[in-house]
């Protein structure tokens, strides 16, 4: 259902009494471009490796070399009969947003 609302700092007026079941409930909004200010997202502070201690480097390269391998070998014959499945598509390209969301922050996928 379609219902008119007024967006007032922080609270949505409806147009016309509506009497809904529950109290709390998820709802689509669409607000127009023109309204919305474009904030940048917070940078995150960069590091450069030398500045750490030697036990830290050597677990970071160690960390990078595994998921490098990783990345390079095979999947097993199971998962990739299971590939093909709209499901199996899903997740990967979830898995490969989380990757791609942790490596924006500087954390390692």
């Amino acid at each position: 259902m379609h219902i008119e609302a007024i967006y007032d700092q922080g609270r949505l007026e409806f147009q016309r009494p509506v009497t809904l079941k529950h109290q709390r409930l998820r709802v689509r909004v669409e607000i127009p471009d023109q309204e919305i200010i474009d904030a940048q997202a917070p940078t995150l502070p960069t590091y450069e490796l030398a500045d750490f201690p030697a036990e830290i480097r050597d677990k970071v390269q160690r960390m990078t070399a595994i998921a490098e391998q990783a990345r390079r070998e095979a999947l097993p014959a199971s998962a990739t009969a299971d590939a093909d499945s709209e499901e199996a598509q899903q997740r990967w390209a979830a898995v490969e947003l989380r990757n791609a969301s942790r490596a924006e922050q500087g954390r390692m996928p």
